[in-house]
């Protein structure tokens, strides 16, 4: 991996351009070459991780001011991508994260991001098992479960909805954050109705997206954290 390490530095930049300047991250941006690249042009697959979606964002933002309720906490983060989340969960005193991507890049990727911010890598555990097929067997349960932008998909959305309800029945004081900046499945009636999954929305803040976001990201002009809790 030590040669996937140096493209990932070699074809991002180092940025603290977003909601969480505190945090260095090496992404691609609108400075990079990659930036406007097709997937042929790239030799890693879908660098998705390399990007700081507005749903993570705002998640990681809501970690950073609000870090009382996940001191001493164990912590998942579903879909790390480029690790942010992770990083404000370590910073906000968690006792373990469980860092969590199918794409050994984005774990590659959140490690790189990690060091680079002075985290605490003994509290993080790196894995790359698709959770979506441990039929909810993941052991130990963790306190708290962090998803930023995932639901950009109908169908995959309702495979994630069905394994969270899955490990909120067995372990019902278990919360769920989610950053989203009002993707379908999560925000439209119709979408949810179609996952047949049902789950309250409680709305914990809004963040205005700065224009650079909005811009770069499809129009977004706000992400919103919830928790969410199955019934």
């Amino acid at each position: 991996m030590r040669a996937a390490a140096k493209w990932i530095l070699r074809n991002t930049i180092t940025s603290r351009h977003h909601l969480t300047p505190e945090m260095s991250l090496a992404l691609i941006t609108e400075q990079c070459p990659l930036w406007m690249a097709t997937p042929d042009q790239c030799p890693l697959p879908d660098p998705y991780w390399a990007f700081y979606w507005p749903g993570g964002q705002a998640l990681t933002r809501f970690i950073l001011d609000n870090g009382s309720q996940f001191r001493d906490k164990s912590v998942l983060d579903f879909g790390c991508g480029c690790g942010a989340s992770t990083i404000a969960a370590v910073t906000a005193g968690a006792r373990t994260v469980f860092c969590n991507d199918i794409d050994n890049y984005a774990l590659l990727a959140t490690a790189l991001n990690c060091r680079r911010n002075n985290v605490l890598m003994s509290t993080i555990e790196f894995s790359n098992e698709n959770l979506l097929l441990s039929e909810g067997k993941i052991t130990p349960i963790p306190d708290a479960i962090l998803l930023g932008d995932m639901f950009y998909d109908t169908d995959f959305a309702g495979d994630i909805f069905r394994l969270l309800r899955r490990l909120q029945l067995d372990k019902p004081e278990m919360d769920i954050f989610v950053g989203d900046p009002d993707r379908h499945p999560l925000n439209e009636e119709v979408h949810r109705k179609r996952i047949g999954v049902q789950f309250e929305r409680e709305l914990l803040i809004d963040y205005p997206l700065p224009g650079y976001v909005t811009r770069e990201h499809y129009g977004f002009s706000s992400a919103k954290v919830y928790r969410l809790l199955f019934v």
